[in-house]
């Protein structure tokens, strides 16, 4: 995914600790790996394990390693905060209407441990990684449900977002952070979806369709890289993050879409007719130049802002990784649709052309996208 986070902050105190660590179990080597690590005078605390997981937990990474991460200790503290005494006293409204419940204290441990094993993944995963990260997440929600039964299966990873809402005063960063927990979760909800799917297909195409997602997964990537870091550069907007995680949500939305309608194709012998033209490589090389500069550079230039214009060599750089995973994205569709037969090959090419057009704008999304 995207983002090099040690820890982020919700609400007024709520932490939820980014990263995590691999334990030394083997017998043989006596130094444990954590002590290898010089942590920066300026990480103390919970900061300071996430730096030193982050540090000695690298791809390949396994559900056992993203389910071993250090307990800390943020979610009682935070409890304690909410349902101290004294500020009852001094306020007593704020302190019912805030006060944690017992849902309330395993959705806190719940959304502690997703967010930590997100950023672990954002930071140094790669594609099965977050595969694995998928299976990590579906051990803690079962975990939460012996916690509180009451709470369908289904529905547990909402209780991540609600959590965060019910403890937040509604600022501009907690609004952001929220945003952001949205999107994390939508993003899991996709990871998950395309892992069932290479679960479901039939074993002589599995391997294609893994090459599929993994090519899907870097694209996906670059074509968020292109966009929080060249084309839309406004640092000075309080509401960037919300209109970034947004485009994030909605990238997801619409390729858990699409993964019905390739279902629907393989296992349903579903035709598929093409909605949209076939976007041409001179369409697609305007596309990218478009949006290789930022969309209000004429801006930042009146307002003394060109430090904040991204350098040529950042610019060649992601649109190069935007050009070269779109390929081998393409490439690994045409291999599968050839591996199909001709109906449902023919079906499959109608809808990457469909996803290609929507790329570019000139379809529309399946799923629409809303700007906060």
């Amino acid at each position: 995914m995207r983002r090099i986070t040690i820890s982020i902050v919700f609400s007024t105190s709520v932490l939820f600790v980014a990263c995590g660590g691999r334990f030394s179990s083997s017998s043989d080597n006596s130094i444990n790996p954590r002590d290898t690590v010089k942590v920066p005078e300026w990480y103390t605390g919970e900061d300071s394990i996430a730096y030193i997981e982050n540090a000695i937990l690298q791809s390949p990474i396994s559900v056992e390693d993203l389910l071993g991460l250090a307990e800390v200790h943020s979610v009682e503290d935070r409890l304690f905060y909410y349902n101290n005494e004294e500020m009852a006293k001094d306020d007593p409204e704020f302190a019912e209407a805030y006060r944690a419940t017992h849902r309330d204290s395993a959705d806190l441990r719940l959304a502690n441990r997703f967010m930590r094993m997100a950023n672990l993944v954002n930071i140094n995963g790669k594609a099965n990684d977050k595969l694995q990260w998928a299976i990590a997440v579906n051990a803690i929600i079962d975990t939460f449900r012996v916690a509180v039964p009451a709470v369908q299966k289904d529905s547990v990873i909402y209780e991540i977002p609600r959590v965060a809402g019910r403890f937040s005063s509604e600022t501009q960063s907690e609004m952001n952070f929220q945003c952001y927990v949205d999107a994390t979760v939508d993003y899991y909800l996709t990871i998950e979806a395309y892992r069932k799917w290479i679960e479901a297909v039939p074993s002589d195409i599995r391997p294609l369709v893994k090459e599929e997602y993994e090519a899907w997964h870097d694209l996906h990537d670059a074509r968020f890289a292109l966009w929080t870091d060249v084309s839309y550069t406004q640092g000075w907007y309080s509401m960037k993050p919300m209109e970034i995680e947004g485009y994030y949500e909605n990238l997801s939305e619409n390729r858990r879409a699409e993964l019905e309608i390739e279902r629907s194709i393989i296992f349903g012998a579903k035709p598929y007719q093409q909605k949209g033209t076939t976007v041409t490589a001179k369409e697609w090389d305007e596309w990218i130049s478009e949006n290789s500069v930022p969309d209000d550079i004429d801006y930042l230039n009146e307002m003394d802002h060109a430090d904040l214009i991204p350098s040529d060599s950042l610019v060649t750089d992601r649109v190069n990784t935007l050009k070269s995973t779109f390929s081998r994205w393409l490439k690994a569709r045409q291999t599968l649709a050839a591996a199909l037969p001709k109906e449902q090959g023919d079906s499959y090419d109608n809808l990457t052309a469909d996803i290609h057009s929507r790329m570019i704008g000139k379809l529309e999304n399946i799923i629409p996208y809303e700007i906060y």
